[in-house]
């Protein structure tokens, strides 16, 4: 493998899974890579690395990316795996819940779960604890893995009957049945006690509504360089109640200075009963360093863009823009972020659909509240929408716009799947086109596949201005990609540049004086 193949491959692995591979990594990720051509189904006819490479960065599906993520990382785990830790959990962390815990809800997040293991024995250790003292117990417990291949063998619960010898006999013969020639699984009570979610521990908010009580995430930050490992602790400390309880690896140690956990033994802290409240609106701004080089280039790309946008070549200037309607997928919440700090009221209302499961994207609302200068919020069905305003599409319901006189309103119902995705850029981008029409400005931004491809296409039909982000910026040029080679982006531009032509079009008032960058 050519060094600048692998340097590609890195350079994908770290943004995607925050995995570091450095140079001696080579002969690993060539063996893996190997391995994924050999046995993959929709990786087996690929025969070399910059083969796959070149096909990775076109794929605008996402099923390379998630071969990759399944190829390289590390799913090795067991039961009992570092038992100190469960005794511990056992002997003087649930003491304590039991204590302290009044409203009866314990909340232990497993993260990195792999294949259910881990997460089962701490099932299994809250039900001996709690399981005679009847309902008064909430003992669910969340586990994730970026893994959908290992979580799907989790949720099954089934081993072979040698991978549990050491296991304290009345946990087999109490929790566990056969399962055909040498195989045992979880009974059902355990197993429903676990749910089983995907998460990619790179994103940058944690959707979470409450602390935990408890966090384990073993034996998976070895492979983050150190800033994605302070940022994962403090975001760990910050998800945690006052008291709560972080176990790492064996191997892994946390440092002083990325959150002011107390040490309590080898590879198990404490954050201190009197921490005080962490106010979550004020930490957003923090964690997304990622975007800060973007941010800085837009302010010397506003000019450029203020130039392209009255050049002969460029976009059309609208008679009005009385929308802006934007939509994103695997990258996009960086990239929206940067877009809109790059804005400048006032503007007309901003609608988003980007792709985000239940939960974060009204997280990812306030964060773009807390960064811009708009106001901004989950949407709500039924709301009319406000100049100087963003609206995020809930991330379990269709969102579409509807007009009513001058005045635009926001819906949110339905939760069928259309192009792929609920919500849909397609959706939006089709209701645009028809509330809107000519008064619309459609952006669509870095993601996989396709979805927003042809609503951006009928909101150009209906005479609406239409940007798409260029390939060189994209995370993923799958969504941009897709909208450009159908003819519905009257004009493609990198993320930096983005936010000074909307504001062009628009009508508002931007950056003059030098563009540096043009080297004039």
């Amino acid at each position: 493998m050519e060094d600048s193949v692998f340097l590609a491959y890195a350079s994908i692995v770290d943004r995607e899974f925050g995995i570091q591979l450095p140079r001696e990594k080579k002969a690993l990720l060539e063996s893996r890579l190997q391995r994924l051509f050999h046995e993959g189904e929709e990786t087996a006819k690929y025969h070399d690395a910059a083969g796959f490479l070149k096909a990775l960065k076109q794929d605008g599906t996402g099923k390379l990316l998630k071969a990759l993520a399944e190829a390289i990382t590390t799913h090795h785990t067991f039961f009992m795996r570092e038992a100190d830790h469960f005794w511990f959990y056992r002997d003087t962390v649930l003491p304590w819940l039991a204590s302290s815990v009044q409203d009866g809800d314990i909340r232990t997040w497993c993260a990195a779960c792999s294949t259910g293991q881990e997460a089962y024995t701490l099932a299994m250790l809250l039900q001996d604890q709690f399981g005679l003292q009847g309902s008064r117990w909430e003992k669910t417990l969340l586990a994730t893995d970026l893994s959908t291949e290992v979580l799907e063998t989790a949720k099954a619960g089934v081993y072979e009957k040698e991978s549990l010898m050491g296991m304290p006999e009345n946990w087999l013969r109490g929790y566990f049945h056969a399962a055909g020639s040498g195989k045992m699984q979880v009974n059902d009570g355990i197993r429903q006690q676990v749910l089983f979610r995907p998460f990619n521990l790179m994103t940058p908010s944690f959707p979470f509504k409450k602390p935990f009580h408890v966090i384990f995430c073993r034996n998976v930050m070895i492979y983050f360089d150190a800033p994605v490992r302070n940022r994962l602790v403090r975001q760990f400390y910050d998800y945690l109640e006052p008291g709560g309880y972080l176990f790492v690896g064996h191997s892994e140690t946390v440092e002083r200075q990325a959150a002011p956990f107390q040490y309590v033994m080898p590879s198990v802290y404490r954050k201190p009963l009197d921490a005080a409240p962490v106010e979550r609106k004020q930490n957003l701004a923090g964690i997304y360093q990622r975007t800060q080089a973007a941010t800085e280039g837009m302010k010397h790309n506003l000019l450029r863009a203020r130039r392209a946008a009255g050049s002969d070549e460029a976009v059309e200037t609208p008679k009005s823009v009385k929308l802006i309607a934007l939509g994103a997928s695997t990258g996009g919440t960086e990239a929206l972020a940067a877009l809109i700090r790059g804005l400048q009221p006032p503007l007309p209302p901003i609608v988003i659909v980007q792709h985000i499961p239940y939960g974060f994207s009204r997280l990812f609302a306030e964060r773009l509240n807390n960064e811009s200068d708009f106001t901004a919020a989950e949407a709500s069905d039924g709301e009319q929408l406000q100049p100087n305003h963003i609206y995020v599409a809930p991330g379990d319901r269709q969102m579409r716009v509807r007009r009513m006189g001058s005045a635009f309103f926001v819906s949110c119902r339905g939760t069928e799947q259309v192009s792929g995705h609920c919500p849909s850029v397609d959706v939006l981008f089709d209701s645009v086109a028809e509330a809107a029409g000519a008064e619309a400005l459609g952006v669509i931004l870095t993601g996989m596949g396709s979805d927003g491809a042809e609503g951006l296409l009928m909101m150009r039909q209906k005479g609406a201005r239409t940007l798409g982000q260029d390939e060189a910026t994209s995370v993923v040029y799958g969504m941009p990609r897709a909208a450009f080679e159908r003819g519905a982006v009257m004009r493609q531009l990198p993320l930096a540049a983005m936010s000074g032509c909307i504001m062009s079009l628009a009508h508002q008032q931007v950056l003059a004086g030098k563009d540096e960058s043009d080297g004039q």
